[in-house]
């Protein structure tokens, strides 16, 4: 594993744990920070906030759950006998759910906050 690996797999971590994070503020405070939110979207003005909140908690905390067991997969691959390709195909999978996490999410918005 060089640098370029090691840093990626920090980045996949962080943004992981920033889902985490979001999704339990997003439960307890009632709000959502701008950065989930389409540009065109304000959510002072949102039409059903606590449906939004009610689909996108679980949403959010699974898709940050499966980019930290990615970095963990990707960062331990070798020992786990992950190698070569392997780690690619992992990297695929984490992208599918990444697409699948946003066709909810905008489908999310636009059904509560528009």
């Amino acid at each position: 594993m060089n640098n370029t690996d090691t840093f990626m797999n920090v980045i996949i971590y962080i943004a992981g744990g920033y889902l985490i994070y979001a999704a339990i503020l997003m439960k307890i405070r009632g709000t959502v920070a701008s950065a989930f939110l389409s540009k065109n979207l304000n959510w002072e003005t949102a039409r059903d906030k606590k449906g939004y909140i009610r689909i996108m908690f679980p949403v959010n905390l699974i898709m940050g759950l499966i980019m930290v067991a990615t970095g963990l997969l990707l960062t331990y691959g070798e020992k786990l006998g992950i190698k070569g390709s392997g780690g690619s195909i992992v990297l695929l999978i984490s992208f599918i759910f990444c697409i699948i996490y946003a066709v909810i999410a905008m489908h999310a918005q636009n059904k509560y906050l528009k």
